[in-house]
């Protein structure tokens, strides 16, 4: 049986974050997008009512990823605001993904299936979101390193995100790489890269 309809601001607050927390629990544990039906049927929700909060499973679980990028952003900031220190910056980059891996999954998803079956709507407050934290990320590098400039400080966010998305996708490709090691080791030889161009 569903739960009763949604009456109020709470109610409807407490529906949206159970149709996620069941999305995100049934991604876990087979790694593949269920349908709608079977998302509904695990939050104890109908199907209609799920469709009233989200357009498709798509949408689900691309809200999923931002909630993810907010807490990596989040994360990585306040590392950078307290510490100068290259390895700590470096270790913010890749904690939440090594203790979320549904995170980097999900992550890999975004551009060939995600972002191309949701509305623009959430498409285009998923890419500001995303380039406004990474803003954000770059004027605190920056102002932690003075010889990075805002442009390079910016770059240096983007190539360490596609660092870690590619390195992630390597793993099936390459069984004998070890995610961590070789991400920390890859992160390292970026930074490095950029501070020596200085």
């Amino acid at each position: 049986m569903g739960l009763a309809r949604a009456k109020t601001k709470e109610d409807k607050i407490h529906k949206h974050q159970a149709i996620m927390d069941s999305a995100e629990s049934l991604f876990r544990q087979n790694k593949t997008l269920p349908t709608v039906a079977i998302i509904a049927k695990e939050s104890g929700q109908a199907k209609g009512t799920v469709y009233l909060y989200f357009s498709s499973k798509e949408a689900i679980y691309l809200s999923l990823l931002i909630h993810h990028y907010d807490v990596w952003f989040k994360q990585i900031n306040e590392t950078v605001t307290q510490h100068q220190s290259l390895g700590l910056m470096l270790n913010a980059f890749l904690k939440y993904p090594l203790s979320e891996t549904v995170f980097l999954n999900l992550a890999n998803l975004s551009s060939p299936i995600l972002e191309p079956n949701v509305d623009d709507e959430l498409r285009t407050h998923y890419y500001e979101s995303f380039n406004r934290q990474s803003q954000q990320l770059a004027q605190l590098i920056s102002q932690q390193f003075p010889s990075l400039n805002l442009q390079q400080s910016l770059s240096l966010v983007s190539d360490s995100h596609a660092l870690i998305l590619g390195l992630w996708q390597q793993r099936k490709r390459q069984p004998k790489l070890h995610f961590e090691t070789s991400a920390k080791a890859a992160l390292a030889r970026l930074w490095k890269g950029y501070f020596s161009k200085q």
